[in-house]
Order: structure tokens, then C-alpha cells, then sequence
């Protein structure tokens, strides 16, 4: 294949920093060919050094691109792919057993296990999916010959009653290259079992780390959680389910819950009227819970693990019938004891109250989940990586080198205008704002005959302004599966009517829209985060370490969202379009976004697609 001249020195790059141990950092332009180059370089650097290329994604459905190029490329370099996803999707038989969508990696894990187990000794409530098939050559090469999606894979298999999940970690072993999400490595239970799979070492891999502006969001996720009230709930009904059994005398688990409820609401009840949430200390549970159940500290602490001692039990009891193994009471036990040993400087505990009460522990500092991962070699790429002092900081990768690509395409195809009469800023967005939002989005959008897309900073300002909306459009949803998104897709390259999406969203990354599908780009907004504790404790974590906490927190994470989005417009050499920021904050994000103030958009619009005339 034909590398053009930036990719052949971005290639080289990356391997000479991975021969020398040094990680590769790249910032390459939407378009610029970021997974062939990463791709190339991990290949020759592992066949220098014997080890297995892992290719993490953001998202499943982001396998599909990476396989169409990975095709691409296995026909001018020797080496064998697979794309792994996990049992919930490649699971025929839990599919088959079970209607709910809320069980937990470990609860599959076990129930599968069970099953084989049953099958290897011919005992009823086997798996009848797991058979000689799996590792069967006609099955291994069936997989790894033509770098199978897994969609496809597992229609295949399942209609020859051979487990596709099984039968992908068997091909496992045989592979060079395998790509899964992120979350397989950032778990630390799912590395360990998927580098047992691979018959590898965590110092054995090469690691590409795709779409790596999302690292840090991602492994805070990981390492966070939450108890609802909803949780508490569902929680009582299993025990009540399961006899409700005493936790210490007279005291009974569904006791236990109502404690539970009755301290998250005491701990809400001094928040001011207009307050939804407020930092709390993480003893500050248990001490509600000691009071109300007029307990001491320690014998709370025995029954959390009473808690989780009875959640295992019903977990056996489960697989024993032949069910998905998973307690939600096993789970909130186990939530309740990470509060209890949380490391108060890299955490904090919040409770809130919205449509109902919440108990969370945010995870501020992302390095503490990422460690492991900086065993393997790996290389880091995005669109959108500068500042790469930031990017490292955050994640904790010390010894680096930073390459960025730039002015691939030609300047001249891309316009980015602004207004500086808008703003969505909290004090000044109101009703006369969003009425003149719509008034200048309807000016742009039925005005020419060009295919466009409306980002907005969020859900909730998307619904504003689009309630006000008069003209035919098509919006993306918050919860929207991915057949319907696809739909979405389907329709806007299809009709002649705007698109509304939101930044940071499934629309605004990953998706392409080549030639004329995108050639008018509206950001109605800067996304800066809410300040909410989350983001102003994450503020004042990094100016304690680095300085400058406000840049962490708020000034990039818009910069981020806002470089992506514009990312969707020009993706190749013969791309054109117009990207119009209604926002005069704009001004601000210098010199990551540059834009040209506008007084008449339309005829700055009209006037750049005609000089573009052939």
C-alpha cells in the first residue's frame, strides 16, 4: 500500500521511541490515517521484539473502522487479528437464559464457568454451546483468516451451536494483533484473565491506545461509583426474595437497607433548597448509619461484610439453578466497603439529590488506575493531544516523546467563522438568547443548500433550543442504542434536513462523512463543564500538584470537545466546509481553536463555497 511522506515519519517515530522504551505520543488531524500509522508501528516493532499487539478502542462499535483497515493492511504485512468483546455480547446462551441487562463481568464469568464445568462432567445444566467446536481448526481459521467482526462471528457460530466468546478466546492465542475496549485493560480482573487467554504478559504487549484524549475520563469512570436509592431498593426486594436473613440478632438485611435510605436522605437534608449536592466526608455514611441503627462503627463494619458474605450466598444459590450468579447485594456490600478505605486524598465523596438520592465516590486522580497499563509498551493517539503536558500529567506517563502532525490538508478548504453576539454562558442564556439561537441556526441551515450538523454544549441546551425549533431536523438522543444511531446515520445521509448532536456525544467522534455529507458545521456554544464539585475539586487536585487547576478542570476538556467536533468536517484532501462557533467565549480557547469574526454569515458561507466553484 502507499504511505504518504507524514506517516512514513510518523511511523518511524513511533517505533524508534519504542525501541529506545520511550512512549510515543502522536496528535495527527482527523483523516490523516492515526490507526494505519499506529498500526504499522506496533506491527514492526513487535516482530523486532516478539511481543503481541492489543489495540484498545473507546467503544465496540469503533471495531468496526479498525477491522476495515486492519483487512487493508493484512494484505501487504503477515499477521493474524481478532476483535474480542465481551460474554453480554457474545454470550449466545445468557441471551437465551436471561432478560436483564444489569449483570457484572465477574456474575458472566461465573455463571459460564459453572456451565462448562457441568458440561466437561455430563451434568445436566451444561452448556450445550460449548463443545468440540470451540477449538475446532475449522472454527480457529474460520476467525482468524479473514479478520471476522464479532456481529458476524457470532451469528455464524451460534447458528453451528458453537460458543462464538469461547471459540474467540481460543483464536486468541493464535493472534498477533487483538482488539478490544478499553475497559478489558483498564479492569484490572478483565487484564488479568484477557492476558491469560492470550497466553502473554503484560510486558509482552504493545498497546495502542486509540482516541487517547478520552484516557483520563475513562479510568476515573473505572475507578468511581455509586449507590441510588434505586440500588437500595432493589437490593431489599432480592433479600426479601432470598428470606431476608439477620445480619446480627434482630437485625434483618431489608433493616439494613432501610438504614441505608434513611442516612442518604438525613445526609440531603441540610442542603439548601436550590443545592443538589454537596462533599461529604466518607465516614459520614457510616456514622448516619451508627446513629440511626444506634450501632457501633465496628458492628456496622460487620455487617457490610455480613452483607457481602450473604450476597455470595445467593450468588451460589443462583448458579445452582442454573442462573446468571449475580447478587445486587453482593455489589452494594462491596460498594459500601470501598467507601470505608477510599484514599481520601484521591477521592471524594459526594451525595446528591435530583430525581433521587445518590451516594458517590469520584475517583480525582486517574494515574492510580492507569499504572498498570505502563507495564506494556504503548502508543498513544489522537486528534486532539496538545497540550501534551496536560495529557501526561493526568495519566502519570513520564518518559515520552511528543509528535504533532499538522496542515495535512490544504488551509484553504476550511472556514471557521464566530459570532460574539451568542453565548450558552449560565448567567446569560435564557429565553431571549435561545430565541435568537434559533433565529441565526434557521438563518444558516435553510438558507443554503449544504448538508449540516448543530452541535450544542449539552442534552439539556440542545432541548432548550430545540423546543423553539420550527424547521425539519433530525437530533440525536442521550439514550439511543446503537441500531438506532446507526438509523440516525442512515437518515441524515439519506435527507436533506440538519442534523442535531452534542458535543463530547456518539455524533461529534468516530463517525465519517465523507466528501459533500458534512460541509456546514454550527457549534452553538462552549462546553465548558457545569462547576460542579466534581469538576471544581478536580480543579483545586491539580493546582495542588501542577498549578493552574482551572485549566484541568474546565479550559481544555471544552478545548477538547470543541477540536473533536470540528474534527468531523474535513477528512481528506478534496473535503471542503464552513464551521461557524455561536459563541464569542471563542476568544478564549486561543491558539487551540482560531476562528474569524463574522458580520454576515451567510454571505461569508456563499462566498467560500463559490471561490471553491471548479
Amino acid at each position: 500500500m502507499s504511505l504518504k511522506p507524514y506517516q512514513i515519519d510518523a511511523i518511524n517515530f513511533a517505533v524508534e521511541c519504542l525501541l529506545k522504551q520511550v512512549v510515543p505520543i502522536i496528535e495527527s488531524p482527523t483523516g490523516s490515517g492515526k490507526t494505519i500509522i499506529s498500526i504499522i508501528s506496533s506491527i514492526i516493532y513487535a516482530k523486532k521484539t516478539g511481543k503481541k499487539v492489543l489495540y484498545l478502542t473507546r467503544t465496540n462499535s469503533q471495531q468496526e473502522q479498525i477491522l476495515k483497515e486492519l483487512k487493508i493492511l493484512s494484505k501487504a504485512m503477515d499477521f493474524r487479528a481478532i476483535a474480542m468483546q465481551g460474554r453480554v455480547n457474545m454470550c449466545p446462551l445468557y441471551m437465551e437464559l436471561e432478560k436483564e441487562s444489569d449483570f457484572t463481568t465477574e456474575s458472566l464469568s461465573k455463571m459460564c464457568s459453572s456451565r462448562k464445568k457441568r458440561t466437561k462432567e455430563r451434568k445436566e445444566g451444561g452448556c450445550y454451546y460449548y463443545n468440540s467446536g470451540i477449538s475446532s481448526d475449522e472454527t480457529r481459521e474460520y476467525i482468524l483468516e479473514n479478520i471476522q467482526s464479532p456481529e458476524d462471528i457470532f451469528e455464524t457460530l451460534r447458528s453451528r451451536k458453537i460458543c462464538p466468546y469461547e471459540s474467540l478466546k481460543f483464536a486468541m492465542r493464535d493472534a498477533d494483533l487483538v482488539v478490544m475496549p478499553y475497559s478489558y485493560f483498564i479492569n484490572s480482573n478483565m487484564a488479568i484473565t484477557t492476558i491469560y487467554n492470550w497466553r502473554t504478559s503484560r510486558e509482552n504487549l504493545v498497546i495502542i491506545i486509540d482516541e487517547a484524549h478520552n484516557l483520563p475520563d475513562i479510568a476515573r469512570e473505572s475507578n468511581s461509583l455509586e449507590i441510588s436509592m434505586n440500588t437500595v431498593n432493589i437490593s431489599e426486594k432480592e433479600a426479601v426474595d432470598f428470606g431476608d436473613p439477620e445480619l446480627q440478632p434482630s437485625v434483618h438485611v431489608s433493616d439494613f437497607m432501610e438504614a441505608i435510605r434513611v442516612s442518604m436522605i438525613e445526609l440531603t437534608r441540610e442542603m439548601v433548597e436550590k443545592q443538589k449536592e454537596k462533599r461529604i466526608m466518607f465516614r459520614d455514611i457510616y456514622e448516619e448509619m451508627s446513629i440511626y441503627m444506634k450501632r457501633k462503627s465496628d458492628e456496622i463494619e460487620y455487617m457490610v461484610d455480613a452483607l457481602i458474605a450473604f450476597g455470595s450466598q445467593i450468588e451460589d444459590q443462583k448458579e445452582n439453578l442454573g442462573k446468571v450468579p449475580m447478587s445486587h447485594i453482593k455489589i452494594l456490600g462491596e460498594k459500601l466497603k470501598f467507601l470505608r478505605f477510599a484514599e481520601y486524598d484521591r477521592f471524594i465523596c459526594i451525595v446528591s439529590r435530583d430525581e433521587e438520592e445518590k451516594l458517590e465516590a469520584y475517583c480525582l486522580d486517574p494515574s492510580i488506575v492507569l499504572e498498570p497499563l505502563f507495564r506494556s509498551s504503548t502508543i498513544h493517539v489522537s486528534a486532539t493531544l496538545d497540550p501534551v503536558w496536560l495529557y501526561t500529567n493526568m495519566t502519570g506517563i513520564e518518559n515520552f516523546e511528543f509528535k504533532s502532525i499538522k496542515n495535512i490538508f490544504p488551509a484553504s478548504n476550511l472556514l471557521v467563522l464566530y459570532r460574539d453576539d451568542l453565548t450558552t454562558k449560565y448567567s446569560e442564556f435564557g429565553n431571549e438568547m435561545a430565541d435568537e439561537y434559533v433565529k441565526v441556526i434557521s438563518d444558516i441551515v435553510t438558507g443554503l443548500d449544504r448538508k449540516s450538523m448543530v452541535f450544542f454544549p449539552s442534552f439539556n441546551t440542545m432541548h432548550y433550543i430545540e423546543t423553539r425549533v420550527k424547521f425539519p431536523h433530525l437530533s440525536e438522543s442521550r439514550s439511543m442504542t446503537q441500531r438506532d444511531f446507526q438509523h440516525l446515520i442512515s437518515l441524515y445521509r439519506k435527507e436533506n434536513q440538519p442534523l442535531f448532536g452534542v458535543m463530547g456525544g456518539r455524533l461529534s467522534e468516530g463517525i465519517n462523512l465523507p466528501g459533500n455529507l458534512l460541509e456546514v458545521e454550527i457549534i452553538a456554544g462552549i462546553p465548558f463543564p457545569k462547576p460542579t464539585i466534581k469538576q471544581r475539586a478536580l480543579s483545586s487536585y491539580y493546582d495542588l500538584l501542577f498549578g493552574s487547576g482551572w485549566q484541568y478542570a474546565f479550559l481544555f476538556p471544552a478545548i477538547i470537545k470543541i477540536r473533536q467536533t470540528m474534527g468531523r468536517v474535513i477528512r481528506s484532501e478534496e473535503d471542503i466546509g464552513v464551521i461557524i462557533i455561536l459563541d464569542g467565549r471563542v476568544q478564549m480557547l486561543e491558539p487551540y481553536i482560531n476562528a474569524r469574526l463574522s458580520n454576515n454569515i451567510r454571505d461569508d458561507i456563499n462566498s467560500f463555497f463559490s471561490s471553491h466553484i471548479k
